[in-house]
């Protein structure tokens, strides 16, 4: 009975380590962020695009919240690892109201708080960013 107990204890240690050590800050990966952030702008939820930034905007109102709930269904998510806790994407989307396709490239880092969209604005040079880097297509586009 001694050794049963010693190893269903030996063995609940084990997962509720595996769970809590691989957790990272916030449960949601890199490749998460481009679409929330592409959301949030159809949307016009600054809230929600000030929390997926890095740094804290000044153009951005944190307690402006969504105008609509549009979300992008059809949208090509592209991305380039650069290590463990740097990653480029392109997101090419059709806008739910327009209806045209729209791209957004971005940067996004493992920060403190999780995964985080490193700068507001566009990428000037993100193609030489990407250049050595082997691109792999997360979803195509029209796919569900």
């Amino acid at each position: 009975m001694k050794k049963w107990l010693v190893a269903a204890g030996l063995t609940t240690t084990i997962f509720v380590t595996a769970a809590c050590g691989s957790e990272k800050v916030n449960s949601q990966g890199p490749s998460n962020i481009p679409v929330e952030w592409v959301n949030a702008h159809i949307q016009k939820d600054q809230g929600k695009m000030g929390e997926l930034l890095e740094k804290e905007q000044s153009l951005i109102d944190p307690e402006d919240k969504a105008d609509n709930d549009s979300q992008v269904e059809n949208y090509k998510l592209t991305e380039w690892k650069v290590d463990d806790d740097r990653y480029f994407y392109e997101i090419v989307y059709e806008h739910p109201e327009e209806g045209r396709l729209k791209t957004d490239k971005m940067e996004v880092i493992q920060t403190d708080d999780g995964w985080k969209r490193s700068k507001y604005g566009e990428i000037h040079d993100f193609d030489q960013l990407v250049a050595n880097i082997e691109p792999k297509v997360l979803k195509e586009l029209h796919n569900q």
